[in-house]
C-alpha cells in the first residue's frame, strides 16, 4: 500500500473478507447502496434474448480513433477524472471489440467485450445514459466476438435493467462483492454503469 501514498484507493471485498478487509486492510469505508454483482458462465448464452432496436436517433458505431475524444468527454462527465489514454489502451486491446452510441453528434454510451484469461467474452466496461442504448450495444458486443466460450460481466445491484440483461442471456450470478474504500466514497451515476471495468483500472 506504501505506492498508493496518501490516495483514495476501492477494492471489492470477496465473499467472507469484508470485515477482514474493513477492520485490518486500511478499507474502513463499506459503499451501503450497492454491492458488485459478478455474472459469469462457461456455458453458451442466448444474445438474441437481447434488443437490437436501437433507439430513434441513435447511431452504434464499432470504435475508431476519430471516436475517442467523445468517448472521453463522457467518460469525464460520468466517473470524474480523465481515462483517455486507459480508454485507448482498452479498444485496442488484442481479441477485443469496441461500440460507441452516438445521439445528435454527442457520445451516449459505450462498451468493450474482449476474451478473458478463462476464454470468455468479458464485457466491461458498458456505459449508456438509456438502458434501451446499452440492451444494444450488449448485444452486438456478443455477436462481435464468436470465439468467446462462455460469458463474464460485473454488474451494480442497484442498476436493474443491467441485471435484467443477465437474467435474459441466462448467464448466472456467481457472488456478490461489496465495495470498500480507504478514504471516502466515489459518487458516480450508477444508472449509467452496466457493466463495471476491470477494477485494476478503475471503480467504476
Amino acid at each position: 500500500m506504501e505506492h498508493i501514498g496518501t490516495r483514495n484507493a476501492a477494492l471489492n471485498a470477496v465473499p467472507g473478507k469484508l470485515e477482514l478487509y474493513r477492520d485490518k486492510g486500511g478499507f474502513p469505508i463499506v459503499e451501503t447502496r450497492w454491492t458488485c454483482v459478478v455474472n459469469e458462465t462457461e456455458d453458451p448464452i442466448n444474445h438474441e434474448a437481447l434488443s437490437d432496436q436501437v433507439p430513434e436517433g441513435v447511431t452504434i458505431e464499432p470504435f475508431q480513433d476519430a471516436l475517442l475524444p467523445a468517448m472521453s468527454e463522457y467518460d469525464l462527465a460520468l466517473v470524474g477524472y480523465d481515462r483517455k489514454r486507459s480508454l485507448e489502451l482498452n479498444c485496442k486491446e488484442v481479441d477485443s471489440k469496441s461500440l460507441v452510441a452516438f445521439k445528435e453528434g454527442k457520445c451516449v454510451g459505450f462498451g468493450t467485450i474482449k476474451i478473458s484469461c478463462h476464454k470468455c467474452g468479458q464485457v466491461g466496461p458498458l456505459y449508456a445514459d438509456d438502458a434501451a442504448v446499452a440492451e444494444v450495444i450488449l448485444r452486438r458486443l456478443i455477436v462481435s466476438l464468436p470465439k468467446a466460450k462462455g460469458f463474464a460481466m460485473m454488474t451494480m445491484s442497484s442498476n436493474s435493467p443491467a441485471n435484467d440483461f443477465i437474467k435474459k442471456i441466462g448467464c448466472p450470478t456467481t457472488e456478490e462483492c461489496p465495495r470498500l474504500y480507504r478514504k471516502e466514497k466515489i459518487e458516480v451515476d450508477t444508472n449509467k454503469i452496466f457493466a463495471q471495468w476491470d477494477l485494476n483500472f478503475s471503480p467504476y
